[in-house]
This record gives C-alpha cells, sequence and structure tokens, in this order.
C-alpha cells in the first residue's frame, strides 16, 4: 500500500550563521512554512532501496540512500523501499534542498513503520551524514550545530513574509565544499555572540537587525552578486532586514507582520528593476500571504 508524507517546510537562507563560544559553527535556519516548492515524498514497500529524487529530472541521491540505511543500522528496521522525492528545490542555493530530501525521506519511513524517533534524534543522524539544516520545527527559530547535531530552540519564530532572489541563476555553492568558511568566521567571533544574544532576545528588531549584519558579515567572506546595492536599499528602509543563503546565493528581505503593503510593492519594484527577475515569495508563522 502506497504511503505518502508531505514535506513543504524548507528554508530560505538564515537569520544567523557564524560560530559559538568555541568556534563550533553554528546556524539560525530561516525555516518556512510558505514555499515557491511544494516537496512531497512517498514511500512503498520494496525488494530493495531506490530512492528517486526529482523524477522529470533525477538528482544525486546517495546523500539520502545513505541516511537511510544510517536509520536502519542505528535503529535496527527494515528500510527497503521505494522512495520518490518530487518538487524538491534547485541545489546550491542556500534553500536547503538535501535536508528537505533527507528529512522528509527520514519523517516518511519513520511514520510507515511507526518508529518512536523524535526530530532531534532524526537530526542528529543527518548530521552523520552531511552538513545539514534543521528544518523540523518551522514555528520556531531553532539553533543548530550542522556538524554534530546538537540543537535547542530558542523561541517562536515570528510571522514574517520574504521576498527573495538568486543572485546568481546559473551558479551554485557546493556546501560540503566550503566548509573552511567556518574557521574564516572565527575572527567575528565575539561579534556573532552578540549576534547570539540578539537573536535569543525573540524581539523582532533585534532579530532583523542580526539577520542583517549576519548578512554583512558574510559578503566579506562569500561575496554575493548585487548584495551592496541590496544592503544599501534595505538600510533606508523601516523595519525590513535583509537575509541571506550563507552557502548558497538567494538574498531576500524581510517583512515582519504586519505588512505595510505600499513599502512591499516598493520593495518588489526595486528587485524587478535592479535584479531583473519576479521575486520568490516566502512566508514564516503559518499566515497565507
Amino acid at each position: 500500500m502506497l504511503q505518502h508524507k508531505q514535506w513543504i517546510t524548507g528554508k530560505v537562507g538564515e537569520w544567523l550563521q557564524g560560530v559559538d563560544c568555541e568556534g563550533a559553527p553554528i546556524v539560525y535556519a530561516l525555516a518556512v512554512d510558505l514555499s515557491p516548492f511544494r516537496t512531497v515524498t512517498s514511500v512503498e514497500p520494496a525488494a530493495e532501496l531506490t530512492v528517486v529524487i526529482n523524477p522529470d529530472a533525477p538528482a544525486d541521491s546517495a546523500k539520502v540512500k545513505k541516511a537511510i540505511n544510517e536509520l536502519a543500522s542505528t535503529y535496527g528496521c527494515d528500510c527497503n523501499c521505494r522512495v520518490t522525492i518530487s518538487g524538491s528545490p534547485p541545489r546550491g542555493k542556500g534553500l536547503g534542498s538535501s535536508s528537505i530530501d533527507i528529512a522528509s525521506a527520514l519523517l516518511a519511513i519513520r511514520d510507515r513503520l511507526g518508529l518512536r524517533i523524535s526530530s532531534s534524534e532524526l537530526f542528529k543522524l543527518m548530521c552523520r551524514v552531511e552538513r545539514s539544516d534543521y528544518l523540523f520545527n518551522p514555528e520556531s527559530i531553532v539553533s543548530a550545530n550542522p556538524s554534530d547535531g546538537r540543537c535547542s530552540v530558542v523561541g517562536p519564530a515570528p510571522k514574517c513574509l520574504v521576498l527573495a532572489w538568486d543572485t546568481d541563476p546559473s551558479g551554485a555553492v557546493n556546501t560540503e565544499a566550503v566548509r573552511h568558511l567556518d574557521v574564516a568566521r572565527r575572527p567575528f567571533g565575539q561579534e556573532y555572540r552578540e549576534l547570539t544574544d540578539m537573536m535569543q532576545s525573540g524581539e523582532i528588531e533585534a532579530v532583523l537587525r542580526a539577520a542583517t549584519r549576519s548578512a554583512e558579515i558574510n559578503e566579506r567572506i562569500l561575496p554575493k552578486n548585487g548584495f551592496s546595492a541590496a544592503y544599501k536599499f534595505v538600510n533606508a528602509l523601516p523595519g525590513v532586514g535583509l537575509i541571506a543563503a550563507h552557502t548558497g546565493t538567494c538574498l531576500g528581505f524581510v517583512f515582519p507582520e504586519p505588512i505595510d503593503q505600499d513599502l512591499e510593492r516598493y520593495v518588489r519594484s526595486f528587485i524587478a528593476d535592479r535584479y531583473a527577475t519576479k521575486p520568490m515569495i516566502f512566508g514564516v508563522g503559518t499566515r497565507k500571504f
């Protein structure tokens, strides 16, 4: 009998990505519950494990297979099945495609087998396979170490609208190939601790300031096309933040509720005029924009 698990919550960049007091990587993913990418994962019994991602244009499924085999080995379960993942976001953009694929497959198999495994345990398993984003609770801001799987809920995510665009449509960033960026971030350790305190405060103005400053620091390490114009523009706007995919190619403007419709239209026009593109729309906090 075919069983389905729908995984629609992905991410668009990070509120903050830096290092903690020990110099270890720390990521506050901007997890979303409204996205132009609707990922649906189905699982059905099979004689052996097979994984297909985006059947019309198949993507590499090795990481998902490795994660499923890790699940089978760790929890002693039979994971022979056919997994089909449709609607996975494009790779290397900062949209969490690999984490979405792995998380959705693990969730689907967990539910199909009736396993009692927490989201935090699944995240630790994911991080044994590759550097991963914590995307299981989009209603919360979560601090996570993407390498060893440590994570903790900071507080509720603010209700926001994000207008994002790809700064390099023909390019991509290989997350596994830029681990050296963690070392490059260490000289900013004291400032990251201050930004972390701002994130921990839960105050939307502080969160947006931390996100914008984190994006600015990251620009020194992994530059993006058109960043300076976006940064200058956002600094002239009231109550709007700038979000960056710290290991991807996307940028976005973040509007907390209540949304100023005139301001939103103004920003949409800026993106269309300056970058000659239509923004992707993401939502945080369950509101349907």
